[in-house]
């Protein structure tokens, strides 16, 4: 059994929990870096055996981050990797890089209690340069009866 637990939403920040098997298989993240991609990105296959003048075509570039406690197995990682990669909207100037990483103590560090420094914490461990905000109690949607 298959299961997504969206933890995060902001407007160019998400991440979810997927479960596989009643299990924490793996946080992603997606990140819509609003730019371009970087030199670093740049050298990440298959883009560095793109031409230049492609890469530099793309004006939007979305960051899919894979995390998880030990290595994914193949198949796995493909699941993800199609997954995720469908729920990016792609066209001539938008494109996505999906990378994985692993931090063998994440779930030290994770909890249900869900405050900004554990998603913080998360963006650190991808290298993301992704800053999260503060949400102050006033800025908070709730449903409300009247």
């Amino acid at each position: 059994m298959i299961s997504i637990d969206r933890k995060l939403r902001l407007r160019d920040l998400e991440i979810f929990r997927f479960y596989k098997e009643n299990k924490v298989l793996a946080y992603v993240i997606i990140e819509d870096t609003r730019g371009p991609f970087t030199e670093e990105d740049k050298k990440l296959e298959p883009l560095c055996f793109l031409d230049e003048e492609d890469l530099n075509e793309i004006v939007n570039v979305f960051k899919i981050y894979l995390l998880t406690d030990e290595p994914l197995e193949k198949n796995d990682s493909i699941m993800l990797r199609e997954f995720f990669g469908n729920l990016v909207d792609i066209s001539s100037v938008t494109s996505f890089i999906i990378q994985e990483f692993v931090q063998e103590d994440l779930y030290e560090h994770v909890d249900d209690s869900w405050d900004i420094k554990t998603y913080q914490r998360m963006l650190d461990i991808v290298g993301s340069k992704y800053e999260i905000q503060p949400i102050h109690e006033k800025n908070w949607l709730n449903l409300s009866q009247e």
